[in-house]
């Protein structure tokens, strides 16, 4: 019998191009054990006892409460590296000392340190301490000198007139709102507090796009839902039924699906790749609207919590955690309690927490693997040309004042030189063309459309190849633009000072400065972010932005090195901006300022002391 090919190879290509359907809003508990079977192996405990133990302090923290949260697992070996690693470093961030405190609770130690962080960072550190330090008092710790009635009155205090909360700025973020209603859920009693949560929710319906999902300066994401999602469960609502969150039979699930990969894990943007942020974050909404339907406390309502009660308590190492039979229930989904990094004011979200608690009865079983990669937080790579989750990113060789050539890493990819690679991905592209037509002919599918069909496939990849610029960092650094229909000048500087003193980082200038003042013609309509890109290609500076404009990192230092909070953040005239960077449209003698902060801006003080706003 003969097989029509060109029919098989388009129906093939159009399954692929398809966009997977939206998920069965009954299918949460699919969600999640896609995920945590994704992130586990299958083994939970095993990733328990391994990687997770080995990224205490550093990149597990969100995965364990997912588990605590979950079911009843042995903590032992993660809370003896997490009361290590805290032994050993220093942590400057108040909601990162919170956030340890919070997994300490989580995983049944009555550590003296819950009751330290909550007396010397409740409050510290804006809106997001208060938040993380109502979720710990929720749970029946308190300090001499706060109170979980306290940390509710200065949330309350903080709600914006649109009826939202933000990190910075006077208009409410969908992700800092969300974030603030799951940890003011408990206490809706309180006639105050309901009504504040009304307020947060009203807002949060009508931002809600016709797709389901949201936006979060101007960037369609898959984080800003996954937090709305939580809040609904935390408040007992179901996330897939409440009318004020259904846009014409769209729920926020169908929001979520449009960023979901074929393996289970999810991206930033529709369309983009794996991102752990994103992904975690999707498995706690999951797991937060599972305790919801099983009638279970919201996602911050700890299920181990083991509060101190007296300073005569014995010391942690005297106090073994509470030992059960692990359980292999679907997913330990890490769920973020933080926003996804926001690019205005404060770069970066005030916590990667990521919380996953099953509810009801715990089914157990062996889960079902469907794959045997174990993952971790994948560590930032830059190179000359590289492709980020959300998108393309413009990187390349850094350098104030060197050749961009002496600063790229030891095992960075040689960079192609400008226009030579086309002649060679020509020929392999028609090479591959000639070798599957002759393979048709040999095969005996010898139809002209099966040939034909080759044919317009190469055609366009030669289209596509012959458009694509690829530049080596010799040909792309060091240009000026030529800007005759310039309308004034805007001012451009980078500076990391707020990580002098805290790192011996050899990427980090001894005065901080990596770009100091310097002035650039502008046209009309040009935004903070194309005069930034222009600075850095000028003074070949590597800067990875991605494709919604989001800065992530500028010469090498990149958001959540140098602590949860940290990351860039830009002043246009000394103030921050209410929008993203490809959005703020400048004008002759703005001052543009890009800089470095450990405590999502509550650090800027350092470069105004030292004249640098």
């Amino acid at each position: 019998m003969r097989i029509k090919l060109l029919p098989i190879l388009l129906v093939l290509a159009t399954l692929f191009l398809l966009p997977l359907p939206a998920r069965a809003e009954g299918d949460i508990y699919t969600a999640r054990d896609e995920i945590l079977a994704w992130a586990s192996g299958g083994d939970v405990q095993g990733w328990l006892d391994t990687t997770l133990t080995a990224g205490a302090g550093t990149t597990a923290e969100w995965y364990v409460l997912s588990l605590a949260q979950t079911g009843w697992y042995d903590f032992s070996s993660y809370d003896a590296a997490l009361r290590q690693y805290l032994a050993d470093n220093e942590v400057y961030s108040a909601t990162s000392r919170l956030k340890y405190a919070l997994l300490l609770a989580a995983v049944g130690d009555p550590s003296p340190y819950i009751t330290e962080a909550l007396e010397n960072s409740t409050g510290q550190q804006g809106v997001m301490s208060w938040i993380f330090a109502l979720h710990v008092m929720e749970n029946g710790y308190s300090s001499p000198s706060y109170t979980a009635d306290d940390a509710a009155a200065a949330l309350l205090s903080l709600q914006l007139p649109d009826g939202g909360w933000a990190i910075m700025g006077t208009t409410g973020d969908v992700d800092v709102t969300a974030m603030a209603i799951q940890a003011l859920a408990p206490r809706c009693w309180d006639p105050a507090v309901s009504e504040a949560v009304d307020r947060g929710l009203a807002l949060l319906s009508e931002r809600q796009l016709p797709y389901g999902g949201y936006a979060s300066f101007g960037t369609e994401n898959l984080e800003s839902t996954a937090q709305v999602v939580t809040a609904l469960a935390c408040l007992g609502i179901d996330p897939a039924a409440d009318p004020r969150f259904r846009k014409d039979g769209v729920t926020l699930y169908d929001g979520m699906a449009r960023f979901r990969l074929p393996d289970g894990t999810y991206s930033h943007i529709e369309g983009g790749g794996f991102n752990e942020n994103a992904t975690v974050q999707a498995l706690y909404s999951y797991v937060a609207a599972i305790r919801c339907a099983e009638g279970r406390p919201g996602l911050y309502v700890l299920d181990h919590a083991v509060p101190i009660e007296d300073e005569s308590d014995p010391p942690v190492e005297d106090v073994p955690l509470t030992e059960a039979p692990a359980v292999q229930t679907g997913a330990p989904s890490p769920a973020d309690g933080s926003a996804a990094p926001v690019q205005t004011g404060a770069v970066t979200s005030a916590s990667r927490s990521t919380t996953v608690s099953t509810s009801g009865t715990v089914s157990t079983g062996t889960l079902v693997t469907t794959t045997a990669t174990v993952r971790t937080t994948a560590a930032t790579v830059t190179t000359v040309v590289s492709t980020i989750e959300t998108g393309s990113t413009t990187t390349a060789a850094i350098v104030p004042t060197e050749t961009a050539a002496s600063v790229l890493p030891d095992d960075a990819p040689p960079a192609p030189t400008a226009g030579h690679w086309r002649p060679i991905a020509l020929g392999i592209l028609w090479g591959i063309a000639l070798v599957t037509c002759v393979l048709l002919w040999v095969l005996r599918k010898r139809s002209v459309k099966n040939f034909v069909f080759v044919i317009v496939l190469a055609v366009v990849g030669t289209g596509v190849i012959l458009c694509l610029r690829i530049e080596a960092p010799e040909d792309y650094y060091g240009t000026v633009a030529d800007k005759p229909d310039a309308v004034g000048t805007v001012q451009v500087t980078i500076r990391c000072d707020a990580l002098l003193g805290k790192t011996d980082d050899p990427r980090v200038p001894a005065d901080g400065v990596i770009l100091a003042p310097t002035d650039f013609p502008i046209t009309a309509g040009e935004t903070a972010l194309d005069l930034t890109i222009e600075a850095a290609r000028q003074y070949s500076i590597q800067l990875d932005h991605r494709s919604n404009g989001y800065v992530a990192g500028i010469a090498y230092l990149y958001e959540l090195e140098f602590g949860d909070l940290s990351g860039w953040m830009y002043r246009v005239n000394g103030e921050t901006c209410s929008v993203g960077c490809g959005e703020r449209v400048l004008e002759d003698g703005d001052v543009v300022e890009w800089l470095y902060t450990c405590d999502i801006g509550n650090d800027l003080a350092v470069y105004d002391q030292k004249g640098g706003g």
